[in-house]
């Protein structure tokens, strides 16, 4: 297991019991971290229930709106410093764009989708780096979506494609303070926001039969490779893309069966 001892960490997003946000919190927990999460005012019940049944996992929990500035500022200051790593687990995009064209999208869709799931990151970082000293460590989550087409996607794919654009524009700007930025691209995983793609039980039904090592993926699996990126074995990784995704992402073509 990774030692993040010593470790302050923040994790942005937790919705309930099945977020990636929430494993990564447990499993930065399990490795010594001191871990504070933040969650959106409409997931509050889910999120104090999970405190109650875990609470040794979480130091403290705080509401916050990534599109409201002093939401930001309010939650970094209750926080404190030093903060070692930022998890970005943030990402939206309106449920009717799923089913539309992309040519169909409204410009505030566009604009939604974008600043919640990409533009947040840099909204968070711009107060996150008062309080992070040098070998601090920025993750953000994203998809295959954002470099190749999947069914569906559409504008998620759009906003994801922008964040890890983000994600390597943000590595140079920060690198000068010590800070590395890195995003980990995770299979399709059963949580909230994918329960409104269509067809998406089918893709994850097929996803072993697919992928190389033949498995499916678990928030677990993404909360390891969040560990990594967070401890000092990482210390000079940034601006990069890591695939946690049983192989899927070098696929040309599905392999004969």
């Amino acid at each position: 297991m990774i030692a993040l001892t010593g470790k302050r960490v923040l994790v942005l997003g937790v919705a309930n019991s099945d977020s990636i946000a929430w494993a990564t919190a447990q499993g930065l927990a399990m490795c010594g971290a001191e871990v504070h999460i933040s969650y959106q005012q409409r997931f509050r019940s889910r999120v104090m229930q999970l405190l109650k049944e875990n609470p040794s996992v979480v130091t403290s929990a705080h509401r916050c709106d990534v599109t409201k500035d002093g939401e930001i500022q309010q939650m970094f200051e209750a926080v404190g410093g030093p903060l070692h790593a930022l998890i970005h687990g943030v990402g939206y995009a309106p449920p009717e764009t799923f089913m539309k064209p992309i040519y169909e999208v409204t410009p505030q869709e566009y604009s939604d989708a974008v600043v919640i799931s990409s533009h947040s990151l840099l909204r968070v970082t711009r107060v996150a780096l008062s309080y992070m000293p040098a070998s601090s460590s920025i993750v953000t989550m994203t998809y295959l979506g954002g470099q190749r087409v999947v069914p569906y996607y559409r504008m998620m794919g759009i906003a994801k494609a922008a964040l890890e654009a983000t994600v390597r524009e943000l590595a140079v700007d920060v690198g000068v303070h010590g800070i590395r930025v890195n995003a980990i691209s995770a299979g399709p995983i059963k949580t909230l926001s994918a329960s409104a793609l269509p067809m998406f039980d089918s893709m994850l039904e097929q996803y072993p039969q697919i992928s190389p090592l033949h498995a499916t993926i678990t928030p677990h699996d993404v909360a390891k490779m969040t560990a990594f990126l967070c401890s000092d074995l990482s210390d000079r990784v940034t601006g990069q893309v890591l695939f946690v995704d049983s192989g899927y992402s070098i696929l040309g073509a599905y392999p004969p069966s």
